[in-house]
């Protein structure tokens, strides 16, 4: 749940011409609106459901006002209900604008009201996985502006999203420091006079913050410090641990309608109550921190667990503000559910200043930012098991399925005996062995094959199959497989897919016959002694060894064309390498490396063949685990490549691998499909989620294949298409049948 305050972005005139909303419509991509009168009194107002339920008329007729299709039933609730009374509205309208008692608009509730919502700046949280860092730097450049500089800079590099200061007025808080008689009082200000930057200073560094493209964000400890930053323009503020209880600052910092930060320190379960509900009851956009104001803070007083007892006193999102040794602790508070994690900030913990003891050096920080980030990651779902695509690679070899004992002719109920369980995991689970008893089968099935899921179905007719007609489609086939394959599904052409081991099959003693089709092959990436292909690497010995594979495969390609009796050159895609173990290269070594890639593909003997180098995704599954991909993968590495290299490179682009690059790296998937497409001459098509699961069946995963297909206007004629499913050759290919029916109708 969100209030948005900036209600003029969502706020039009009823007088508006449907024309000219539809313009102001694509300008703000937004799709609700709140309808205002010339007095700006709310009279209605306009979502897309509402434009839908007036068609034809509303895109027939442009000159139509907004006040003529605009819903005037519309739901709204007066500015002061209860958060529990919007969170009720919210579970039945998706927006729900707030008025005040003269109509007048004051802001629109909008979002999940299960969820934890915050937006500052363009930093936002709205899942589980999402998380903001801020670097405290507060008084640690010790009053050196160069020092504030490189502490921003730092900050910057070494993963933090919010770069954070504190602004005092010494004399509104303190008053007269002389007379006072608190020795530890007199310490602090006299330190803080010495730390304090100047407000001039302080305005440069919040520049420089925006320069580098870093969030600047500061603390008021005062009213008069308060007023510059608003002069200033800040996004947001943060609020002390000692000043949740000044309610008086509070309330000036809510008229600003900016979203705040709030620590807890040294606050009891009353004080936190007291300050939420002066947060809700005014519609604040706000985070609330657990922390513990004791520099540096004793483990044992921590207390993480209280994270639990914020998260059901307040339904804002959670954070915490660390003031621990070592960066340990914040990554334990990021899995209780704290989703916006301070830490102090410093290039030195020497320097005078009880801050820099208990503050991060730029190595420690970048160190929680990398493991942040992997816990963003690794923290997932909790309501549904799912089988990962790295467990179903390893399943196969793996796990267990139920297999024939004997030969069982069509029409035959399975019997125990019929029955054996062994590996690999590549038909019916061994639980299903109870079901597949006494069941009729509707196919002839050899002995030591296995039993699949259509052999506890009822016999489904035989259809016509319907494939794509806008591309030249194909099926992947191996040796032992490509004449069953090819009688069952007669493809314009067909796609070898060799393992290692297939390189050592004599191919004459196999391919007897002639077939009409076009021959693509598929080489290995993985070999024996867990050698993978790289021709990015700086090794010579690997690239020495990549090279006489690839040879060996470019002259088993020709030779399967022949047998096979393909006229053209069959089409060669190569897993290229440019792999990592441990974490992506940075953007210069992986830059470097693509000269390696320049001269080592040169040696390599293509001639009679087409080299067609694989769009690759972030992440390979390697002998059953995860790397990092750097080559081959954006739009813009591959144009950089394919521009270097001298010898002609086409490109098999792999859609679902290409949709998970983007899905990383925050691209469009059509707009790299409209980079690279001139370049495509095949494409490897499945559905795909996140930036790991791939090979899903189509319409299966959230690929938008309608868009796709546009995008793909600008790839070359008759280029091949083979849906790549996984497992989709099982049961005489029932897998690669759903895709091509599936894409059919989609259009392909």
């Amino acid at each position: 749940m969100f209030f948005e305050k900036n209600i003029k972005q969502f706020t039009i005139n009823q007088d508006l011409t449907l024309d000219e909303f539809y313009q102001k419509f694509n300008k703000k991509h937004h799709n609700f609106f709140c309808v205002s009168n010339e007095k700006n009194k709310i009279v209605g107002v306009l979502s897309l459901g509402d434009l839908a339920r007036s068609q034809p008329r509303a895109l027939n007729d442009k000159s139509l006002h907004v006040s003529d299709v605009m819903n005037v039933n519309y739901y709204a609730l007066r500015y002061g209900s209860s958060l529990s009374t919007l969170i009720d509205c919210l579970k039945k309208y998706r927006f729900v604008p707030i008025v005040d008692e003269f109509d007048n608009i004051k802001m629109l509730v909008k979002g999940d009201p299960s969820k934890r919502e915050f937006h500052l700046a363009n930093h936002s949280i709205k899942h589980q996985e999402d998380y903001i860092l801020i670097a405290e730097i507060g008084n640690n450049h010790n009053a050196s502006v160069d020092r504030a500089y490189e502490l921003i800079r730092l900050a910057k590099e070494n993963g933090a999203h919010i770069a954070k200061f504190q602004m005092r007025d010494l004399t509104s808080l303190y008053g007269d420091i002389e007379s006072s008689e608190d020795l530890s009082t007199e310490y602090v200000v006299n330190l803080l006079k010495k730390v304090s930057l100047s407000d001039e200073d302080m305005y440069r560094c919040f520049d420089y913050c925006k320069t580098i493209g870093i969030t600047p964000l500061c603390t008021p400890f005062d009213l008069s410090s308060l007023s510059k930053l608003e002069k200033y323009g800040l996004e947001g503020y943060k609020v002390a641990s000692a000043d949740l209880t000044n309610h008086e600052l509070l309330e000036e910092l809510i008229k600003t309608k900016k979203p705040l930060i709030l620590s807890t320190g040294m606050s009891t379960d009353e004080d936190i109550d007291l300050a939420i509900s002066i947060l809700d009851r005014n519609y604040v956009n706000y985070v609330i921190c657990h922390a513990n104001s004791t520099y540096p803070a004793p483990y044992a007083d921590v207390h993480l667990n209280y994270i639990d007892n914020l998260k059901s006193r307040t339904s804002s999102v959670i954070g915490y503000s660390g003031h621990e040794r070592g960066w340990h602790i914040p990554l334990a508070a990021f899995t209780k559910g704290a989703q916006v994690i301070e830490k102090h900030f410093t290039v030195d913990k020497s320097l005078e200043g009880n801050d820099h003891k208990v503050s991060l050096l730029p190595s420690e920080f970048n160190e929680m930012s990398l493991a942040i980030a992997d816990l963003s990651k690794a923290l997932g779902v909790g309501h549904k098991r799912k089988i990962t695509q790295g467990e179903a690679t390893n399943k196969i070899a793996l796990a267990k399925s139920l297999f024939s004992v004997n030969d069982i002719e069509k029409g035959s109920r399975v019997t125990e005996k019929d029955i054996l369980i062994r590996s690999p995991g590549i038909g019916l689970s061994p639980r299903m062995k109870e079901t597949l008893i006494g069941r009729t089968v509707h196919r002839d099935i050899k002995a030591n094959q296995a039993f699949y899921k259509s052999d506890l179905e009822e016999e489904i007719p035989t259809t016509i199959l319907k494939t794509p007609q806008k591309f030249k489609w194909c099926i992947p086939v191996r040796h032992r497989d490509v004449y069953k394959l090819f009688d069952a599904f007669q493809p314009p052409a067909i796609e070898f897919h060799l393992s290692f081991k297939d390189l050592l099959i004599n191919d004459e003693e196999v391919i007897t016959k002639n077939l009409d089709s076009e021959v693509i092959v598929h080489s290995p990436e993985q070999f024996d002694g867990d050698f993978i292909l790289d021709l990015f690497s700086d090794n010579q010995k690997i690239v020495d060894k990549t090279i006489e594979l690839l040879n060996e495969i470019f002259n088993k390609a020709k030779k399967l064309g022949q047998l096979i009796g393909y006229n053209g050159n069959p089409k060669v895609i190569v897993n290229c390498g440019g792999h990592s173990l441990d974490k992506f290269f940075s953007k210069n070594e992986t830059e470097r490396r693509i000269e390696n890639f320049v001269k080592n593909v040169e040696e390599v003997n293509t001639k009679g063949c087409r080299f067609l180098a694989q769009t690759m995704p972030p992440y390979p599954w390697h002998f059953g685990g995860q790397g990092f991909h750097n080559q081959f993968t954006s739009a813009e590495n591959i144009k950089k490549i394919l521009k270097k290299t001298k010898c002609d490179i086409e490109l098999c682009l792999d859609i679902s691998h290409s949709y998970m690059w983007c899905n990383y790296s925050g691209d469009n998937l059509s707009e790299f499909i409209s980079k690279i497409g001139s370049k495509v001459s095949h494409i490897h098509i499945s559905d795909a989620t996140g930036e790991s699961e791939e090979g899903l069946q189509v319409g299966e995963g959230s690929l938008n294949f309608e868009q796709i297909l546009k995008a793909m206007s600008v790839i070359p004629k008759n280029t091949t298409l083979l849906p790549e499913i996984w497992q989709g050759h099982d049961n005489l290919g029932e897998g690669f049948r759903i895709a091509l029916e599936r894409l059919n109708k989609l259009g392909y």
